[in-house]
């Protein structure tokens, strides 16, 4: 009886997580809505920017550089998510609030250089329909008193 037992102590073990749903989303059809203090790719406000260069000397990872913008008077802030690790020091910093985090994570490009984000890029933060076009839903994470679990918050 004991040989059984030991057979089937690892099935029992299993058998309640391969009844419970998923923790996982359908990505990309499906999206997760992030909370209000997620670190996404950086937004940035070109007319509260006044080029104080604080950005610029706080980033540990010397992704930010300042550079002219056509038609504006002043540098603004450059950023390259290579080696950005979006620790949030410009954000937190930054004395006018010109920088921003967005919920936006998707970075997938085939050109690396694709990867440095003019101002004028940092500045316009695209609709979540035109980066994921297959999009169907927003989901949004819950806690219950054995598990997290997922339900739909909006169809798109």
């Amino acid at each position: 009886m004991s040989f059984l037992k030991k057979l089937f102590k690892p099935f029992m073990v299993v058998a309640p997580y391969v009844l419970r749903n998923g923790q996982t989303i359908g990505f990309p059809t499906e999206r997760p809505i992030f909370s209000e203090r997620f670190r996404g790719r950086h937004r940035l406000y070109l007319d509260r920017c006044i080029s104080c260069n604080t950005c610029v000397r706080l980033c540990p990872d010397k992704s930010i550089e300042l550079v002219e913008v056509e038609g504006r008077e002043g540098k603004f802030p450059q950023i390259d998510y290579q080696t950005c690790s979006l620790c949030g020091y410009c954000v937190e910093f930054c004395p006018k609030s010109a920088l921003e985090f967005t919920d936006l994570v998707e970075y997938s490009v085939t050109d690396r250089s694709e990867l440095i984000y003019s101002p004028e890029r940092l500045a316009e933060v695209p609709d979540i329909k035109e980066v994921l076009p297959m999009l169907k839903r927003r989901t949004e994470r819950y806690l219950t008193e054995t598990e997290i679990k997922s339900r739909t918050v909006e169809e798109l």
